[in-house]
């Protein structure tokens, strides 16, 4: 019998030995039960198809108002294809802005969980130091988005050839008292109302 057989033969014996003195063992007693395990609780599967279509509103509330803010007078500008196609286009992309924000968002509650939960790591305070970091750089992109958007419009408008809209959007008297006595002029009442309008398109966006 050559030298490899021989010890194949052991190392069956042996096994057979292990197999024979623990025929009877029984692993479930060595097994965690299901009641000494920590309740982790019901998993939870993340929906972004449903964030991103409600990401995808927001951005149409805030481009519409915005759209009918400056071209809301002239309907045919308005109404015409490149703008329609200008305004998807814009909305898609602030959309996307408003998704990575939701994230980011998302990605630094889960942080704080874990630290919550003991992890108190070095590396771990960094990352959300980054993450912290990166929520002040998602607003700053999504405020300097919507100056762009404003300012794209506005002067769409005057480039071809309309007037400003605080010469069409009150064309009643030209001066208004405010309820505290207060002289208020047109120009001053639009933009209050432009201010009242973006806010309120800014909180549904929220």
């Amino acid at each position: 019998m050559s030298k490899e057989e021989n010890e194949k033969n052991r190392i069956k014996y042996e096994f057979d030995e292990i197999q024979s003195e623990n025929g009877d063992f029984d692993f479930s007693k060595h097994l965690a039960r299901p009641e000494d395990l920590p309740d982790l609780g019901e998993i939870e599967i993340y929906d972004y198809d449903s964030d991103l279509t409600v990401a995808s509103q927001q951005a149409m509330d805030v481009l519409e108002p915005l759209v009918d803010l400056y071209l809301g007078d002239v309907p045919k500008l308005k109404e015409h294809p490149y703008i329609k196609s200008k305004m998807k286009e814009d909305a898609m992309v602030y959309a996307e802005a408003i998704f990575l924000t939701k994230m980011t968002r998302k990605n630094l509650l889960t942080q704080m969980r874990q630290v919550d939960n003991g992890d108190n790591s070095a590396r771990m305070h960094e990352v959300v130091n980054q993450t912290v970091g990166q929520i002040r750089e998602n607003a700053k992109f999504l405020s300097g988005q919507k100056s762009e958007l404003e300012k794209f419009y506005k002067t769409l408008r005057k480039d071809l050839g309309y007037s400003e809209i605080e010469q069409e959007a009150l064309p009643i008297e030209s001066e208004t008292k405010s309820p505290e006595g207060e002289v208020t002029t047109n120009r001053e009442l639009n933009e209050m109302i432009k201010l009242a309008m973006l806010n309120k398109a800014q909180d549904k966006a929220k």
